[in-house]
């Protein structure tokens, strides 16, 4: 019933985008191909960002293939990804040896961390309606808010070109995996409207290695998008994104430190929504961007065991924002400012069963107030940022951010600098979170922060067909919030030591001809605690990617994604132990039939590596999968 009303609430609101289409000039025909929006939270030219940020493109996207957001990230400097399994199960990224929490995701403008765990769980991210990418690096929170402390990474679908744009795709291959999605959309002269979905299935492996039964998953996907312009004035958008899940996994059930061979499900439904009131004014040559949104993420996750459900989590995180940004000109300089006014709501209800003691419910309001500058006099780029969060439950905090850029125009490079403070807010799973003879929540646990600088260097080469960048940064996390195993039951706590974390940065692309293009990055990490490696921070991260499109009827392209040793944590014997390095090697071979007509075959861990992300977990070995894709595009 709440999928039902959530579907008719979007289906009403985006209906009004597509009355009377008008004639009028669509705005972003005017925009850059590229812009990023992570650096400033409003567009802005990749030479007037302060800080760190990555943007795969649709070409980039395509030639990752059609998998998991989490290995298209692999492509990025800095992510590093722990899985625990298959496809499906729980999957986690790091950013920069910041903690799995600390990265915050938005799609298409909304939220996508669990209002109860304060994560995002990658496990669930599987698109094939991506248009780009974007992912900034390093201390975030002053404009994105306190989830945002280690980076954000931003994702937006595609949208439809004037007239009918549609898509459709099925593929079938290993451990029993179907795959089917469908695109549609329509855009007229003030606007578009588009519908997308789809369905993945896997029969998965046996996660625990003991030779069950193989745990699978399910995955399906509906999207729906819209924009009018023309409103007196304002233009009117709006998306709201179902995911729904189904997976197997086994479980420690005894709590001995080793997965068991037994019957876990988990059910979950996510919704993420948004609706955005928008206008451009002038006034005294001064141009002025009104931009309001109201924002929903929506969690409902049910556990089974042995087919009896044991519990039932609704989390819910409902946002209001209201946003002003002036541009003007001032001889040579160009100024931008923006203010922002930002409200929000998490609730959590929690249902195990008539008188359990993990019954509750819980809400925490946020109310911040946030400013950013940016100054572009000649090759000179400079940015301020400060915000205020104001929460019912812990001390109003106060974050920041200054960067600097230059460009060298002489030699076609860009130097730039960044400083700045974060801070993560405990999430209620840590404050309140209950599982008897388990685990129970800190209520008095305090945010974490986090300090960071970082000074990198672009160079453009060969008259712009190629460049690379390169990156170091240095951060300190206080006040970690970790859990306790050393009690029972075990329970959060704030580390007393500090957390240093370091590391180098390179990212490169090449048009090496018209038809051969590559792209890739590395990185090298230092990641401490009290003089100790923290777990599932790899020192060494590595990705290339060669795509080739000849123009004619086949194309193809491969991938290498390098994740160095890491440590993790036996929980048998509580004692430190070292995971193998791996590389992953996937590719995938394409043939144009005919204009719209494609027929492909990819492969994933080509080399069938032998690999673990997390301790005790298995992985999938070689895969293998061809696909159909017909569509307007093709």
């Amino acid at each position: 019933m709440r999928k039902k009303s959530y579907w008719l609430y979007s289906a009403a609101c985006l209906g009004l985008l597509a009355i009377s289409p008008a004639h009028a000039q669509d705005a972003a025909q005017d925009q850059p191909d590229v812009i990023y929006v992570t650096a400033a939270r409003v567009p802005v030219l990749p030479d007037d960002a302060t800080v760190s940020i990555t943007r795969l493109g649709e070409d980039e996207l395509e030639a990752r293939g059609p998998l998991f957001l989490a290995d298209i990230v692999r492509a990025a400097p800095g992510l590093a990804v722990s899985r625990s399994g298959p496809a499906g199960t729980l999957t986690q990224i790091r950013a920069r040896g910041s903690e799995a929490n600390h990265v915050l995701v938005l799609i298409d403008g909304v939220e996508a961390a669990s209002p109860f765990s304060g994560e995002a769980d990658f496990a669930n991210f599987l698109f094939d309606d991506l248009e780009s990418v974007e992912i900034a690096r390093g201390e975030q929170s002053v404009l994105w808010g306190a989830d945002a402390i280690g980076g954000v990474i931003a994702l937006t679908t595609r949208r439809p070109d004037q007239g009918h744009d549609w898509a459709v795709r099925a593929e079938a291959g290993s451990f029993d995996t179907y795959r089917a999605t469908g695109r549609y959309g329509y855009g007229f002269d003030q606007g578009e409207i588009a519908l997308s979905g789809g369905h993945f299935e896997s029969g998965g492996i046996d996660i625990s290695g003991l030779g069950g039964e193989e745990d699978d998953y399910r995955n399906q996907t509906l999207n729906l998008t819209g924009r009018r312009e023309g409103l007196a004035g304002w233009t009117l958008e709006g998306t709201a994104r179902w995911i729904g899940t189904e997976g197997n996994a086994d479980s420690d059930i005894d709590f001995d430190g080793a997965l068991n061979d037994v019957d876990r499900e988990r059910r979950s439904e996510q919704v993420f929504a948004r609706l955005r009131l928008s206008r451009e004014d002038q006034y005294q040559g001064v141009s002025l961007s009104h931009d309001a949104n109201l924002r929903l993420t929506d969690e409902l996750s049910r556990n089974y065991a042995n087919g009896v459900r044991t519990g039932r989590t609704l989390g819910q995180r409902r946002a209001l924002d209201y946003q002003l940004t002036a541009r003007w000109e001032s001889g040579v300089a160009s100024h931008r400012l923006t203010g922002l006014i930002a409200h929000e709501t998490d609730d959590l209800k929690n249902d195990a069963g008539p008188g359990n003691g993990a019954n509750q419910t819980r809400e925490i309001e946020t109310l911040a107030f946030a400013g950013d500058y940016g100054l572009a006099y000649r090759q000179l780029d400079l940015t301020a940022s400060v915000r205020h969060e104001d929460n019912e439950l812990f001390d109003d905090a106060f974050t920041w951010r200054l960067g600097a850029a230059y460009a060298f125009d002489a030699i076609d490079g860009r130097a730039w600098f960044s400083f700045g403070e974060a801070v993560k807010n405990p999430g209620l799973f840590e404050l309140y979170g209950f599982f008897p003879g388990f685990f129970v929540g800190n209520a008095d646990l305090t945010p974490e922060s986090s300090q960071g600088w970082e000074i990198g260097w672009t160079q453009s080469l060969l008259e712009g067909a190629a460049s690379w960048s390169a990156v170091y940064f240095d951060s300190e996390l206080d006040d970690e919030i970790f859990t306790d195993f050393g009690v029972f039951p075990a329970t959060a706590r704030n580390a007393t030591q500090t957390s240093t974390r370091q590391g180098i940065e390179l990212q490169a692309d090449w048009a090496m001809t018209s038809e051969l293009n590559l792209f890739g990055s590395a990185t090298w990490l230092e990641s401490e605690q009290n003089g100790a490696a923290e777990i599932r921070r790899p020192e060494q991260l590595a990705s290339v990617t060669l795509d080739w499109r000849p123009g004619a009827a086949w194309s193809a392209s491969v991938s290498a994604d390098y994740t160095g040793e890491q440590t993790d944590t036996d929980f048998g014997t509580f004692q430190t132990v070292t995971l193998d390095a791996y590389t992953l090697f996937s590719a995938q071979l394409r043939w144009t039939v005919r204009p719209g007509a494609e027929i492909y075959v990819r492969g994933e861990n080509l080399l069938d590596e032998d690999y673990q992300d997390v301790f005790g977990y298995q992985t999938s070995d070689r895969g293998l999968y061809v696909g159909l894709r017909l569509g307007s595009d093709r």
